[in-house]
């Protein structure tokens, strides 16, 4: 007996509402279809977090700025909101359902910038 957990990310150039796409699995490198699989997984925009803006845009490379992030469909509850900027974990400090808060670490060295925010239970944040 095994478990398999799904998870993915998809591009979906569309501006409807809900969308549906055939499930596949990837084996060691090996993109196979799950012809098990009787359905469609189904995307729900309404269920899914947004950001809307972060404030403010830039930091100091020595950390410590707070950054506060506004959008829809957060968690209320602290450690269920995960927040990555350019790979460095972003403490939170405050949240709601439509803001959270952190404070950024020390960014040593140059970084590639990236932006990752994650709601348990929801997933990624829509940005």
């Amino acid at each position: 007996m095994n478990e398999i957990k799904f998870t993915g990310v998809e591009t979906i150039a569309s501006d409807a509402t809900q969308y549906g796409c055939k499930a596949e699995i990837n084996i060691q490198g090996s993109k196979q279809d799950l012809t098990q699989h009787s359905g469609e997984v189904t995307y729900y925009g309404a269920l899914t977090p947004k950001l809307v803006s972060m404030s403010p845009r830039f930091g100091t490379v020595t950390g410590g700025t707070v950054v506060t992030f506004t959008g829809s469909g957060f968690s209320s509850v602290l450690t269920e909101n995960t927040i990555v900027i350019d790979g460095i974990v972003c403490p939170v400090s405050a949240a709601s359902d439509t803001a959270i808060t952190c404070t950024t670490g020390k960014r040593p060295g140059l970084r590639v910038s990236t932006l990752d925010i994650k709601v348990a239970s929801k997933g990624n944040v829509a940005l």
